[in-house]
């Protein structure tokens, strides 16, 4: 009984951060580039001298990791990279990937990545983001210094007729490996390539939008918040059970 309860925890803990990731989503649905999370969790098993996992709410997209032990249960957190919708602002020095790809951004704790690509020009008119943060280009950092900019499907800066730079939009083999750093940024040590830009292409005057639907996530929320009080109402009858068995043995002897 006592394990009942504990397995019990287990999973209402599993839906705290379940809960606290679909409120993270619903604050960022009007973030651009920004990816929904959601947790999974999975049940290790050991058969037969060789490791084998089996899913309980997990995403086929999400590998399994770490070495399986019997009964071990675990949780995780994947990333949806669905692509958003792209919305059209009339912008210029917005840009949105259409397609698999991230912008490289240069911080001051290194290269990071990002679908969001809301960016501005810094005082010595080279493009960033309103954090600051350079966008690379191909030669490094792009200085925009013109009247007339343009960014075609494959990336290449035009100024004032002049071709200038290419943005540098890459990709990874393994996007759900990529660390992340707030709600736009990402990290990661793996190796990345270029995009193929007859998959994928640069819009400009355009964002592209969470992909987050709000009306799933509320959908989502309300029934775990049920799951989470019939799991509180199970380890109360348990435990209730458990007093009435202790009282019974105490009258016993």
């Amino acid at each position: 009984m006592i394990d009942g309860v504990k397995k019990m925890a287990k999973d209402m803990s599993v839906k705290v951060l379940r809960q606290e990731l679909i409120a993270n989503n619903l604050a960022n649905v009007n973030t651009p580039g920004f990816k929904g999370q959601r947790a999974f969790s999975t049940m290790l098993k050991k058969s037969m001298g060789q490791d084998a996992a089996g899913t309980a709410e997990a995403s086929s997209r999400v590998p399994a990791a770490g070495r399986a032990v019997e009964g071990e249960r675990t949780v995780g957190i994947y990333t949806s990279f669905e692509q958003g919708r792209i919305e059209h602002t009339h912008r210029d020095l917005d840009l949105a990937i259409d397609g698999e790809g991230f912008f490289v951004v240069d911080t001051p704790f290194g290269e990071r990545y990002t679908r969001s690509g809301s960016f501005t020009l810094t005082e010595a008119g080279l493009l960033s983001t309103y954090g600051g943060n350079l966008v690379m280009g191909a030669g490094g950092p792009i200085a925009v210094q013109g009247e007339r900019v343009e960014v075609t499907p494959d990336a290449r800066v035009v100024v004032d007729g002049e071709e200038v730079d290419t943005i540098r939009v890459v990709t990874f083999s393994q996007p759900e490996n990529l660390d992340r750093q707030g709600n736009t940024f990402a990290s990661t040590t793996e190796p990345y390539q270029d995009v193929d830009f007859t998959r994928t292409q640069v819009v400009q005057g355009a964002l592209e939008r969470s992909n987050v639907n709000p009306i799933d996530e509320m959908v989502e929320m309300i029934a775990i918040h049920r799951g989470f009080e019939a799991d509180q109402r199970s380890i109360r009858l348990q435990i209730d059970a458990s007093k009435k068995l202790m009282e019974r043995v105490g009258d016993l002897d």
